[in-house]
């Protein structure tokens, strides 16, 4: 995204005001506070890719008192879902297997499931 970032900025002869870079927030050393941070920083569900707290790191540290973040704010929606035929699959499967008793791995393949938004 940066490398698209900075080609807009290119396009746009806005080299003289706007500076791209392409690092982790949190090794990035400017020489002023900024007026405006813009991040990509949402990821699936909001906060799937766990960015939230780089994102408070550069307000923190790099935004004047001022400044502007965009966005400026997220909505986050929950609703009750059936997920029937994924627990049949995945997870019942592993009551028995081949006549087996592996419940043992069932119970480490629902935990696994739980621990992570089941994107597909």
């Amino acid at each position: 995204m940066a490398i698209t970032a900075e080609q807009i900025v290119k396009d746009n002869n806005l080299q003289h005001i706007v500076k791209v870079y392409h690092c982790p927030v949190e090794s990035v050393q400017l020489p002023e506070k900024v007026d405006v941070i813009i991040s990509e920083w949402m990821g699936f569900y909001l906060v799937h890719e766990s960015m939230l707290q780089s994102v408070l790191t550069a307000r923190d540290r790099h935004l004047k008192p001022d400044g502007l973040m965009l966005p400026t704010k997220a909505n986050i929606y929950a609703v009750p879902v059936s997920l029937h035929d994924f627990r049949r699959e995945k997870i019942d499967f592993w009551d028995k297997v081949v006549g087996f008793d592996m419940r043992a791995v069932q119970e480490q393949v629902w935990a696994e499931a739980m621990s992570a938004p089941l994107i597909e």
